[in-house]
């Protein structure tokens, strides 16, 4: 069993984690903290936490971290980058308004402790313990090593998704929005002790691997294989997702990313990685500004940081094991 923290913007796949943390006989979910990312405020981040937490019926607590970025920079944006309403409404109509809802308000409350607090606390009463798992902005995360820079050695772990290197970003050409939503964040999470694992756009939005994202034929099979409040609110709620990933991306269906970097933290051979390197992220330029950057190679302008090797980078995924492993822990087999 592995003890891990969540931290969370709270959106699609970022719900699919929660429910696969909540249910997976090998993870115990210790808390989940949430930071303002692609949900668009820290209150719908709690909310959406609290009411997927109550689906399950686990009792686990949710933390509200960071509503602002440490320098909020949208430079050269056009619009809303992560909300599609504009581009598909013509194709999608009504059916888009299921996508990244406002949701009700939960019964329960989050936790009174701010999620930069409950992070510090937790690894430095259990080092080296501790699973890290970020799926969003890693502002909490930053706030948190800045105000104790220790912890980030006390993290057993820190499996991150963010980043491109192989393909195009989802943002600008070179830029995954994680890392571009808030780079300072991630530049110093990334430059700072913590052993990571970094998981990228390469292994999650890539029609290489499409065989690890999910389609129709997954809410298909978990609907006629097992049944409950969660399979129905799933095949409920993604199929517009599925629609949107396909139309927009081009891709082969839903990608999993956010639950994707949770799986590994228990079945880390579900991918292939490089060795370790440094990884660093550019501040500046439109286009570039978000952009990670890994020390392979050869370079004639040193950098004396490229020998603090904390990440490795996943560059593959076993897709089809990796959706069977969700389908079945979702259904309770």
């Amino acid at each position: 069993m592995a003890d891990v923290i969540l931290d969370i913007d709270s959106v699609g796949d970022d719900i699919l984690a929660v429910l696969y943390g909540a249910l997976h006989k090998k993870i115990n979910l210790l808390g989940i903290t949430t930071v303002n990312g692609a949900c668009g405020s820290i209150e719908q981040a709690v909310n959406v936490a609290l009411n997927t937490v109550e689906l399950t019926g686990r009792n686990i607590p949710v933390y509200a971290g960071a509503d602002k970025m440490l320098a909020p920079k949208m430079a050269g944006v056009d619009g809303d980058p992560v909300n599609f309403d504009e581009e598909l409404r013509w194709k999608f109509g009504e059916r888009l308004d299921k996508f990244n809802e406002t949701v009700k308000k939960p019964e329960r409350e989050a936790e009174k402790t701010h999620a930069v607090d409950y992070l510090i606390q937790a690894f430095n009463e259990r080092p080296g313990e501790i699973i890290l798992v970020t799926t969003g902005p890693v502002t909490n995360i930053a706030l948190a090593v800045q105000k104790d820079p220790s912890i980030a050695g006390k993290v057993k772990e820190a499996y991150i998704l963010g980043g491109a290197f192989q393909i195009s970003g989802n943002i600008t050409p070179v830029t995954e929005y994680n890392i571009w939503a808030d780079p300072e964040a991630a530049k110093i999470v990334l430059n700072s002790d913590m052993k990571i694992t970094l998981v990228p756009l390469d292994v999650c939005e890539n029609n290489r691997y499409a065989d690890g994202m999910m389609t129709r034929d997954h809410l298909a099979e978990m609907k006629y294989e097992g049944k409950g409040a969660i399979v129905d609110y799933i095949a409920d709620k993604f199929p517009i997702y599925i629609d949107i990933w396909r139309e927009f991306f081009q891709l082969g269906g839903f990608p999993m990313d956010d639950v994707i970097t949770l799986a590994l933290a228990v079945d880390p051979e579900l991918c292939e990685y490089t060795e370790k390197v440094f990884v660093d992220v550019e501040l500046e330029g439109d286009i570039a500004r978000g952009q990670t950057v890994a020390y392979f190679g050869k370079q004639i302008v040193r950098n004396p940081k490229k020998e603090h090797k904390n990440t490795r980078i996943a560059r593959s995924i076993d897709g089809k094991k990796f959706m069977d492993l969700f389908v079945k822990t979702i259904i309770g087999q």
